[in-house]
């Protein structure tokens, strides 16, 4: 049984469902640190991990990269089932930048905006703090099982209720859907258009991560390959966690006249992770990337 199996139950999602965010986050982190103490295999690929990539790799080092991965996973069952309770966190916990005024200015000007998005931070209630801002978003995702429906009852609910900006939702898992063309039609048509870009798959390429030679993109530079930087802006957001129920959104902005624009992206989320080590939940699963896939 991995760590996502033993966390995303039926009877957590309830839990997050009917109790707040302070003791169902407290829960889910009781739980899945109780994994970690039955599977020290697991706990050592962490460790590993962070080794690899010049981290702190301590004990102390460890247990807080253990700490945000299973938090990653609370903030995914929450943004799955809550709408009141999100809206109240995103207008009163999480502190903008400026980088949502580079979001409305490119969609004043109609061009299209790729969001390079990360295993980072919060990143489950990146899509719901730009809908609360009057921002539609087309939101790609592999949401296998059940996962898709929920995600997305929830996120119109939340649009419906709160009189946001509205998400669509691009399920990858969806052997149906044509990914590509649905987001090179989005950004061809001024939308902006959210995928991660720090996973390892059939078209991931070698890029540099805090010095070290990884398997990253994604295939999204050849997403980007069919515009240029007067039809699309490519910004990268972070929703640093502050607290235990507090973020701050960071973004940098990118131009795609740039010579090698995935690697400008993995440069910030570098910076962020050199930062924040126990943010990125990645490292549970970064060793997937130290070659190219199979």
């Amino acid at each position: 049984m991995s760590l996502k199996d033993h966390l995303q139950t039926r009877e957590n999602i309830e839990r997050v469902t009917r109790e707040s965010w302070k003791f169902s986050r407290r829960t889910i982190l009781e739980q899945g640190l109780g994994y970690y103490d039955a599977h020290p295999e697991d706990v050592e690929r962490v460790r590993s991990n962070l080794e690899h990539m010049g981290l702190d790799a301590s004990a102390r080092g460890v247990s807080a990269a253990l700490e945000g991965i299973v938090i990653h996973y609370f903030e995914k069952f929450f943004v799955m089932v809550k709408d009141f309770e999100a809206h109240w966190i995103i207008e009163n916990h999480v502190e903008m930048g400026e980088g949502l005024e580079w979001l409305k200015e490119a969609r004043a000007a109609g061009r299209g905006v790729f969001v390079g998005q990360s295993h980072f931070g919060g990143t489950y209630l990146l899509v719901p703090c730009f809908m609360t801002q009057g921002l539609d978003v087309t939101f790609v995702g592999l949401f296998p099982g059940p996962v898709f429906q929920m995600l997305k009852s929830n996120i119109d609910r939340y649009a419906s209720r709160w009189g946001t900006g509205k998400a669509t939702l691009v399920n990858v898992a969806d052997e149906g859907a044509l990914v590509p063309e649905i987001m090179i039609g989005a950004l061809g048509s001024g939308d902006i258009v959210m995928n991660v870009f720090d996973e390892n798959n059939a078209f991931s390429r070698e890029v540099d991560l805090l010095g070290r030679s990884i398997w990253g993109g994604s295939g999204m530079d050849r997403i980007l390959s069919s515009f240029d930087a007067d039809r699309v802006d490519v910004l990268t957001p972070f929703l640093v966690r502050t607290g235990e129920d507090s973020f701050r959104l960071e973004m940098d902005r990118h131009s795609l006249d740039s010579p090698d624009v995935v690697q400008d992206m993995y440069a910030s989320l570098g910076k962020r992770v050199a930062a924040h080590p126990d943010q990125w939940y990645f490292l549970q699963e970064l060793h997937h990337s130290f070659g190219p896939v199979d």
